[in-house]
């Protein structure tokens, strides 16, 4: 059987326990992996390893890489993985935002993902007849009673709606466009405590990119 046979029929397993593995590709547009990532996670809410790939050439697409299709499987036959969650579709740019390029701003890199937001697609997502085309966005959102802290403590204050309804409605809007483009988005709650901890460990400030960031990190997370 073909290593990507093996990875797909992982995959359709579902969820079956700890450790998990999370499989994704990122490319510099739609159409080719430039680089995938392996995660491992121990348990529930741990901390993943992560393996990283890149491509030598330009043309290649890791998602097909039979060394790497290979490399996976003894990484997560060594860790004792069993549960896999693989998404096929590439699921952004390559690089790292505030590491490759300044929080807040766009990839220089890769234009072609400057107006689309990264996508996240979570493992219950893939069902027995292989893995759905839809994507979903991860959302940060906020307790109506924290509203005031979060203004006090946000470094792009001035961007931020005034009150917590109006914050709301704006919210409506967007998910309604997003799903409009075909997207799920799936609410991701976020503590006030949890965002100034985030930042601190992070040494960043606490703006959109920040809690952006942080949403789509807790919906990998917590998937399952």
């Amino acid at each position: 059987m073909k290593p990507i046979t093996w990875l797909r029929k992982l995959t359709k397993h579902g969820h079956r326990g700890y450790p998990m593995a999370t499989l994704m590709f990122y490319g510099p547009d739609d159409r080719k992996a430039s680089k995938a990532v392996l995660g491992i996670f121990a348990s529930r809410g741990a901390e993943p390893h992560l393996h990283k790939w890149f491509r030598d050439s330009p043309n290649a697409d890791l998602r097909y890489d039979v060394g790497l299709q290979n490399a996976c499987l003894e990484i997560m036959r060594r860790e004792g993985v069993r549960s896999l969650a693989m998404l096929e579709a590439i699921n952004g740019c390559p690089h790292e935002e505030g590491v490759d390029y300044p929080l807040g701003q766009v990839c220089p890199e890769c234009p072609f993902w400057a107006n689309r937001q990264r996508p996240v697609e979570p493992p219950g997502a893939f069902d027995a007849d292989g893995p759905r085309t839809m994507v979903e966005s991860a959302i940060a959102v906020y307790k109506r009673e924290q509203w005031g802290e979060l203004l006090a403590d946000a470094a792009d204050r001035e961007k931020v709606s005034a009150t917590w309804e109006e914050w709301y409605a704006n919210l409506q809007e967007v998910t309604a466009e997003l799903e409009a483009r075909g997207a799920r988005c799936r609410p991701v709650l976020l503590d006030i405590e949890e965002i100034k901890q985030y930042c601190r460990e992070q040494g960043v400030p606490n703006n959109g990119a920040a809690r952006a960031s942080l949403a789509a990190r807790r919906a990998q997370q917590d998937i399952w």
